[in-house]
Order: structure tokens, then C-alpha cells, then sequence
């Protein structure tokens, strides 16, 4: 533990910078969507529109659900802003985790130290995972701030779920993309598979939702196991919490075996 420890400090001394104004950046994002979700005397006249939106607009804004007040909210948990704040620090951390190291020159020094490999795979998932729990945590903060200071008849609890299955989604975009890491020798070049890695999926999800003959295609999407709207309603779905643990457990049980054996 001792050699891990020195590890996860490593990590947090290269990554700190750039996590804490994130950190701040999100929860400020999350406090303006309550500004401006609809009150309740203002979602009456909203769902009047619903009969003029065409159907597969309203499967991409999450349904009927979108124009309440708690489906505005959730469409904080579902806009590119924060969903690229996350990808930005899965990207930067796995990247850096083997391929970083090895394209700066550092693994030398790493690997001549104590530690095991799987130390060096675990001390930087570890680093990922404790950052997208930040960054989640916050927005959730941002969320409760807002609704504690303006009354519109919601509570954070519900977003809870949300929170939760975020955190998830991108601990399992940083698994795909420590494995890249692991297969590649330099930072750019893990940088570059793993973003569009993200964007693809992203792309997918939005045509599936959007164009009924690509709707087969959507479950390959890990998008399509994150779904705001249906969150804030039923709360956390376990197949879809499943299929979002299968890809971590897959994906790091990949990294480890093939970091085993490669050189560094």
C-alpha cells in the first residue's frame, strides 16, 4: 500500500491543476440550470407545445419528461458542457497513466522503483476515478445549492441517481481509455483513440436516438446506457449499471494482461 500511495500522490501532484477549477466550473454549470428550469406555473403552457414537437426531437430532448421542471434539470446531467468536462479529465488521466509516462521518459525512473506493474495501472485508475467522483459531486452540489436557494417544488435527492450513473459512465470511458494507454507509447497518440473513442460513441447515441433505422445501433453507445431523464423518474436501472461495470471490469482485466507482458 505504501508503494500505491506514492503513486496516487504522484498522480494528484501532475493532475490537481486543471481538476479544481473544473470542479468549480461544473457546480457553477449545475447552479445555473436551476435558474433557469420552468417553475411549476411555468410547465403548464410548455406542455402545450409538446403536441407541435415532431417525435424523434422529443426522444432527443428525453420525452415528455423534458419540459418539467425536474426534466430541465436533468438535461444539465445530459448537455455537451459538462459531458465534455468529464471526457477532457478521462482522457487526460488514462492517457497519461502508461503512454504518458513512457512518452515523457518518466516510466524509466517508475519502473525501476519498487512497484509492481499493476501498482502503476491501479495508481493511476485510481487517480481517474477519485477525480470523476469530484467532478460528479459537485455538480450534484451545484444542483442542491440551486434548488435550496430557489424553491420550485424539486429536491436533489432525485439527481442522486444521476450523479451516480455519471460517475459510472466515465469510470468506464477512464477504463477504455487506461487500456489505450496501455497499448500505445505516447500520450498523443492515446489521446487521439480515446477521444474519439468518446465522440464516436457520443455521435452514435444522438443518430440512434434521432433516426429509427440506426435505433439497433444504440446499445453499442455506452451513452445509451446513461439516460437523465428516465434517472430523475425511475432511478438508477441495474442492467444499464451492469453493462457500465462489465466495460470497467473488461477493460482494466485487458490492461493488466497486456501491460504484464509488453515492454515499457
Amino acid at each position: 500500500m505504501t508503494a500505491l500511495g506514492v503513486l496516487l500522490r504522484y498522480g494528484w501532484r501532475r493532475h490537481r491543476i486543471p481538476l479544481l477549477p473544473m470542479i468549480g466550473v461544473i457546480l457553477a454549470f449545475e447552479f445555473v440550470m436551476t435558474r433557469m428550469a420552468p417553475a411549476p406555473e411555468d410547465v403548464n403552457w410548455m406542455t402545450a407545445l409538446l403536441s407541435a414537437v415532431p417525435s424523434n426531437l422529443l426522444q432527443i430532448a428525453g420525452g415528455d419528461i423534458a419540459f418539467s421542471t425536474r426534466g430541465v434539470l436533468a438535461i444539465g446531467y445530459g448537455h455537451p458542457f459538462p459531458l465534455i468536462l468529464l471526457s477532457l479529465w478521462a482522457v487526460r488521466v488514462a492517457s497519461g497513466t502508461i503512454a504518458g509516462e513512457i512518452g515523457r521518459g518518466t516510466m524509466d525512473l517508475l519502473a525501476v522503483r519498487p512497484v509492481s506493474r499493476w501498482h502503476l495501472l491501479a495508481g493511476g485508475y485510481l487517480v481517474l476515478v477519485a477525480g470523476v467522483v469530484a467532478l460528479v459531486a459537485a455538480a450534484w452540489t451545484g444542483t442542491a445549492l440551486g434548488l435550496a436557494t430557489r424553491p420550485i417544488g424539486e429536491s436533489a435527492r432525485p439527481f442522486a441517481a444521476v450523479a451516480l450513473m455519471l460517475a459510472l459512465l466515465f469510470a468506464a470511458w477512464g477504463a477504455i481509455g487506461t487500456m489505450v494507454s496501455v497499448l500505445r507509447r505516447d500520450a498523443g497518440s492515446a489521446i487521439a483513440w480515446t477521444s474519439g473513442l468518446i465522440a464516436t460513441s457520443f455521435v452514435l447515441d444522438y443518430l440512434a436516438r434521432m433516426w429509427t433505422p440506426m435505433a439497433p445501433l444504440r446499445p453499442f453507445s455506452l451513452f445509451a446506457y446513461y439516460r437523465p431523464q428516465a434517472l430523475v423518474i425511475s432511478g438508477i436501472s441495474p442492467p444499464d449499471a451492469i453493462a457500465l461495470a462489465a466495460v470497467v471490469v473488461v477493460s482494466l482485466v485487458v490492461a493488466a494482461a497486456v501491460l504484464r507482458r509488453r515492454d515499457l
